[in-house]
């Protein structure tokens, strides 16, 4: 899964009435280097977590008997302000004081890699940007010619916070970044026509303070560092790795910087 026990010691509460769904995360969580405890109902988290039990994320389901998702999102948002929630939902329209409520949510049924991305991005949030609403959502121009790519970085950066907006080449890729509010760039070196250091190069012309991260199979190549503002190479960085990279470059600009842009 690309993690290990070493490098991973956050604590996973996973809440679901389905036996079989609390084992398969169980297995999954644990292979990729969590602590996890597991969760038949709501009222059993709750126990869990009055009489000591310490987690840094819980994953809960919506509908169970009893209570419900809903009901205890909104106990743990109140009782624990800090803990990270992430709901799981075979339902597509969730009611939004439980969207709200929660850090993140998804479809049931995602593969494992989109699972395990969007828990690492929620647990790379800074604790004082959970459990409110952001007024001021910051931006990141996504630009990947491979669909599945796109699609879990989308859902990394939004899980953490971030409005994205998905492109597959790199025509259109300028189109946005000079019609649209951009707070950083991520983009894939390899793209079809053409490759990320043209556009990075024409973006910089443009707007020279708009942070650029480049994801490319490569450690890096000569120059290439003079043109963007970080090179990850794909087959190093974690899911959190990127995240934490793409708000550090946003913070390093000034807000006087910020509003020129």
């Amino acid at each position: 899964m690309g993690r290990t026990v070493e490098t991973n010691t956050k604590r996973v509460l996973c809440v679901d009435d389905d036996p079989a769904t609390l084992e398969l995360r169980k297995v999954l969580l644990e292979a990729s280097g969590y602590s996890v405890l597991l969760a038949s109902s709501g009222a059993e988290a709750l126990r869990m977590l009055a009489t000591g039990s310490e987690v840094d994320l819980v994953v809960l389901d919506y509908r169970m008997p009893g209570m419900n998702g809903d009901e205890l999102a909104q106990i743990l948002r109140k009782r624990y302000p800090g803990l990270r929630l992430v709901a799981v939902s075979a339902i597509g329209q969730l009611p939004a004081d439980f969207v709200n409520a929660v850090d993140s949510h998804m479809q049931k049924g995602q593969d494992p890699e989109t699972f395990l991305a969007v828990l690492a991005a929620v647990l790379a949030q800074p604790v004082d940007e959970r459990g409110s609403e952001r007024t001021s959502t910051q931006t990141v121009l996504c630009v990947d010619d491979e669909q599945l790519q796109l699609q879990l970085r989308k859902l990394l950066l939004e899980s953490a916070g971030f409005a994205v907006l998905p492109v597959q080449d790199a025509q259109r890729a300028m189109e946005v970044f000079r019609s649209r509010h951009v707070d950083a760039v991520v983009m894939d070196y390899w793209l079809s026509g053409t490759n990320g250091t043209a556009l990075a190069e024409e973006m910089k012309r443009l707007r020279p303070r708009i942070p650029i991260v480049m994801l490319s199979g490569f450690s890096s190549l000569p120059g290439e560092g003079v043109i963007v503002d970080a090179w990850l190479r794909k087959a190093d960085v974690e899911p959190e790795d990127l995240v934490n990279e793409v708000r550090r470059l946003i913070d390093l600009r000034t807000p006087a910087q910020q509003i020129t842009e």
